[in-house]
């Protein structure tokens, strides 16, 4: 156990490991706002590199997200061009702060940027509620293309990157079979019995989301993850619905047994 805002903490935690790997974040709209998140993801990365070296860590996989990339019509690869705005520029700072320090021999520090990733938590709980509560909607038309990654096909890929990745190098991790935001919500609505999910023009999303997050909904980011199924990464999950009909009800008979 150890808390990247406690260089003491982070000093015990990595003794005798091999490898670090930074997923923590805090909540935005939680206790400390977004600066909190901001030193959490940022100065949570330089302590974790401090510590490392003083350690003796070989490696640190930084995770970050897929939305730093910019609106793009085609497929994103690791090369496609940048645009993060809101707590994906965060991610983008935390990247940064570790790659900086990337020392082959000494320090190897990595970094993965997932899609989507599907599990019973984070932005995905939240979702399947408000679709049930028939509140969700779509910002625009919800054409634009997504990718998807399920919880335990990331945590595989986090694994791969860490045994075998690059140093210095970033990898995209994503199930490979985009489909639209209305495709993937369209799925989930229609598993749980519940009506689809309207839309709300481009206007009315910036003022429910802020213009950061209404951008990022309405972004076409269709990903390839070709650069670490070349580490021998293969998802078990060959798209979003196969993974969502494992999901779901599981997730749907936790809620209702603690109704």
């Amino acid at each position: 156990m150890g808390d990247v805002l406690d260089a003491d903490a982070l000093d015990n935690a990595v003794h005798g490991c091999e490898a670090a790997v930074h997923v923590a974040t805090a909540d935005a709209a939680g206790p400390g706002g977004p600066h909190h998140m901001e030193m959490v993801r940022v100065l949570g990365a330089q302590n974790l590199v401090r510590a490392a070296r003083a350690g003796g860590v070989r490696r640190l996989v930084v995770g970050s997200g897929y939305w730093v990339y910019a609106d793009e019509p085609g497929t994103i690869t690791e090369d496609s061009a940048l645009d993060p705005r809101g707590e994906s520029l965060v991610n983008l700072h935390a990247e940064r702060a570790a790659l900086d320090s990337d020392t082959r021999g000494s320090l190897e520090v990595l970094v993965v940027r997932p899609g989507m990733v599907y599990g019973n938590g984070s932005w995905f709980r939240p979702v399947v509620q408000a679709i049930r509560d028939g509140t969700y909607r779509y910002v625009g038309d919800g054409s634009n293309a997504w990718s998807f990654v399920s919880l335990e096909d990331t945590g595989e890929g986090f694994a791969r990157v860490v045994g075998l990745g690059t140093p210095g190098e970033v990898y995209n991790l994503v199930d490979g079979h985009p489909a639209t935001w209305k495709e993937f919500g369209d799925f989930v609505s229609d598993r749980l019995g519940r009506p689809r999910p309207s839309s709300i023009s481009a206007s009315e999303g910036v003022a429910l989301y802020g213009p950061d997050v209404a951008h990022h909904f309405q972004a076409r980011r269709a990903c390839s993850s070709a650069k670490v199924e070349r580490l021998g990464w293969k998802p078990r999950y060959a798209d979003f619905r196969a993974g969502l009909s494992a999901l779901l009800p599981s997730m749907v008979g936790t809620d209702s047994a603690r109704s």
